[in-house]
């Protein structure tokens, strides 16, 4: 995480939206549990790929001011 400039919160803040996505696609989603668990692990680490990548690029492009 250090090798891409992300500090220790910001990991922790990735698994924590990861883990709610996981949670609220596999209880919404329609299906059998095991297709629940798959489609919700799928969209958590979409999630937490997209978060990594935001983050990045935030603190890449990001104003000196803040």
């Amino acid at each position: 995480m250090n090798t891409l400039g992300l500090e220790k919160r910001d990991g922790r803040n990735m698994l924590a939206v990861a883990a709610v996505v996981t949670l609220l696609i596999a209880w919404t989603a329609e299906g059998a549990l095991g297709v629940r668990i798959v489609a919700g692990a799928i969209a958590g680490l979409v999630s937490a790929a997209v978060f990594v990548v935001s983050t990045l690029l935030i603190n890449r492009y990001k104003p000196d001011h803040w």
